[in-house]
């Protein structure tokens, strides 16, 4: 008797954790937004959330600085995000935190800006206009890495080039490429990035991290670009009928490199 007690005792709290996971809310990002440590914008930034990135909702909000905050857990730390930068759905505690490393079916492996250390935003940046119909193929003409601890290292080097030299509120591209077979997110499929000059809003800026004059990426690295394109195709993210074209075709500039350049003009959609 006193077994099937326990049998059953132990049945009702594996249905009740069911149930409250099932029951637990989430506060997804519809854009980049801030988490911080107060309700309110003079409070400490403790990271940033990507576009789709979700958190657990405390089911607490508050009024401040115009805006309405909601309650959050961020990484075990309470945090408060504008509640205009979020939407609100109910999700199992599997997928409460949306903020690693994700893999949709037909994409390849996106390292999250929170996986890989990125610095926050100085400020918003704007959504394109509508779906892109260009892709943009660069490279970083800097050595490459070959490992996901290397390829972390190189991408935040980026990020700090283009806020702290260029005076740029976070890192240009779109998506960061490495030839460890992994992809950085930058600025993501929705924000409008400062990758292509004059052609920011049109197109997403791919960069491959290399230098590519001398010899082409791996081939790790390719099947993640042409992986990416794909997967953002199928999203909705890309056009069906984009057109791929390499950064010299559109600027006084030798990127992606000679190499990387001859290649992707096998490529299909590509158009000089």
């Amino acid at each position: 008797m006193m077994s099937l007690f326990i049998r059953a005792s132990f049945l009702l709290q594996f249905i009740c954790n069911i149930e409250i996971s099932i029951a637990s809310q989430c506060a997804c990002a519809t854009d980049y937004v801030h988490v911080r440590s107060g309700a309110g914008t003079t409070h400490h930034i403790l990271g940033t959330l990507s576009t789709g990135s979700c958190v657990t909702f405390k089911e607490h909000m508050m009024s401040a600085t115009g805006y309405q905050w909601a309650n959050v857990d961020y990484h075990g730390q309470n945090g408060w995000i504008a509640s205009d930068y979020l939407t609100f759905k109910e999700c199992s505690q599997s997928s409460s935190t949306h903020t690693g490393t994700h893999s949709t079916a037909g994409c390849p492996t996106i390292i999250s800006r929170s996986e890989w250390g990125a610095r926050a935003p100085t400020h918003h940046n704007g959504r394109l206009p509508a779906t892109p119909g260009h892709v943009y193929i660069h490279h970083g003409a800097t050595p490459g890495c070959h490992t996901k601890a290397d390829c972390i290292q190189r991408v935040r080097s980026y990020q700090n080039y283009h806020m702290d030299s260029h005076g740029w509120s976070d890192i240009g591209y779109s998506f960061v490429i490495g030839e460890d077979g992994n992809v950085y997110e930058g600025r993501g499929w929705d924000t409008v990035g400062a990758h292509t000059l004059h052609h920011n809003t049109d197109g997403l800026g791919f960069c491959v991290m290399g230098n590519f004059m001398t010899h082409a990426p791996n081939d790790m690295a390719i099947n993640a670009v042409k992986s990416l394109i794909h997967c953002g195709v199928q999203m909705g993210k890309i056009t069906h009928n984009y057109v791929l074209k390499g950064h010299r075709d559109v600027g006084q500039t030798a990127c992606p490199g000679d190499k990387l350049y001859a290649l992707i003009k096998t490529w299909p959609h590509y158009h000089h």
